[in-house]
């Protein structure tokens, strides 16, 4: 139909004026120009709006990106702070048998011909414990308290008519915590009230 409408316009000058021809022709042109930049135009929008769309998707998985990789940047950092806060559990907790034993030296020491071994056994202990303190390592205190099953074991029941029952009478084994968490419980014996 284009080449028809040429033909027809050709004719057209070569019978009247051919400049007059010539604009009819530049209008008819233009015309044609204008319906395909409309087409143009709206093939443009729907790939700027397919455009947004898919911007809009990979921003939002930009912020899931970065929001997981926060969260495993945090959990990274507290695992490294938890694991160098109690890097030295083992070493103490094979250390803790040893101070069982020289505490258990300074209780069979009761003559006075081993007074002196005591105040050295005594001095040796008290200079572990210092150390081990200064590391985060305390002793779990509960002797004459009521029994709590976080910190302590009861190894038995004894009837007491000076301590209240479920309070602990005895410190078999002494319990520690490092650095707040508890790493041994201690051996007690509970009062079962009186005989």
């Amino acid at each position: 139909m284009k080449d028809e409408e040429k033909n027809t316009c050709s004719e057209q000058c070569v019978e009247e004026n051919q400049e007059h021809c010539q604009c009819d022709c530049q209008c008819e042109a233009d015309c044609m120009a204008n319906e395909e930049q409309s087409i143009n135009i709206s093939e443009i929008e729907s790939e700027l709006d397919k455009a947004l769309a898919s911007a809009s998707e990979n921003r939002d998985l930009y912020l899931r990106a970065v929001a997981d990789l926060d969260t495993y940047r945090r959990k990274v950092q507290r695992e490294k702070q938890e694991l160098s806060k109690f890097a030295l559990q083992p070493l103490i907790e094979e250390l803790l048998p040893s101070i069982d034993h020289l505490d258990m030296a300074i209780q069979a020491c009761t003559t006075p011909e081993c007074a002196n071994i005591k105040i050295g056994v005594e001095m040796v202990s008290t200079q572990i414990k210092k150390v081990l303190s200064n590391f985060g390592v305390e002793e779990v205190v509960v002797l004459g308290k009521a029994f709590d099953p976080n910190t302590s074991e009861c190894v038995s029941h004894e009837p007491s008519n000076d301590v209240a029952e479920n309070d602990v009478i005895k410190v078999v084994r002494a319990g520690y915590m490092f650095n707040g968490r508890l790493i041994r419980p201690a051996s007690v014996v509970v009062s079962s009230g009186k005989e």
